[in-house]
């Protein structure tokens, strides 16, 4: 701010000089309130940030330990669940073994009884056949004692006749 003084008796007006320096002062007084007031608000901007900044670093250091623990709890689960779906395989294989032996079992009892049903069937056969056998025995028997008893008969009849008795039958 450039300003023309008048000139007066021994130099400038003292008047004027005076005014402009008090009027530079005010001015400078003004604008270093303002930067006073500035700095004032910057400084309590400042602390507020500060303050905020340890609660954000709080907060994330509890976070942190949060993640860490919640890290911890999934490897944990992730490792039972890996043990659970292990035990489950085993107890799979266990149980598939079981009914491995229980079907090779069943297998081997099935053939037994169809060997004893063969068997049986070969005894039931052979028991027929015997029965047959001795049933045409029997029926020859029969009928050749039929034949020769009637050739009996006969011969016994001529000899009662020879002999005079009479059957009355």
């Amino acid at each position: 701010m450039k300003r023309m003084f008048s000139i007066a008796i021994l130099g400038y007006n003292r008047r004027q000089v005076e005014q402009y320096i008090s009027e530079m002062r005010r001015d400078y007084e003004e604008e270093l309130s303002k930067k006073k007031e500035r700095m004032l608000e910057l400084v309590e901007e400042n602390s507020r940030i500060k303050s905020q900044i340890r609660e954000l670093e709080k907060k994330l250091e509890e976070f942190s330990e949060r993640e860490a623990y919640i890290s911890k709890a999934l490897v944990r689960a992730e490792q039972k669940a890996q043990a659970i779906i292990e035990e489950g395989r085993q107890k799979i294989a266990a149980e598939m073994y079981q009914l491995e032996l229980e079907k090779n079992k069943w297998k081997a009892r099935c053939k037994e009884i169809r060997r004893q049903l063969l068997e049986f069937e070969h005894m039931v056969c052979t028991l027929m056949e015997n029965f047959y056998s001795e049933i045409n025995y029997l029926k020859s028997k029969e009928l050749s004692d039929s034949i020769f008893g009637e050739e009996e008969d006969i011969d016994s009849a001529k000899e009662r006749e020879e002999t005079g008795l009479l059957s009355v039958s």
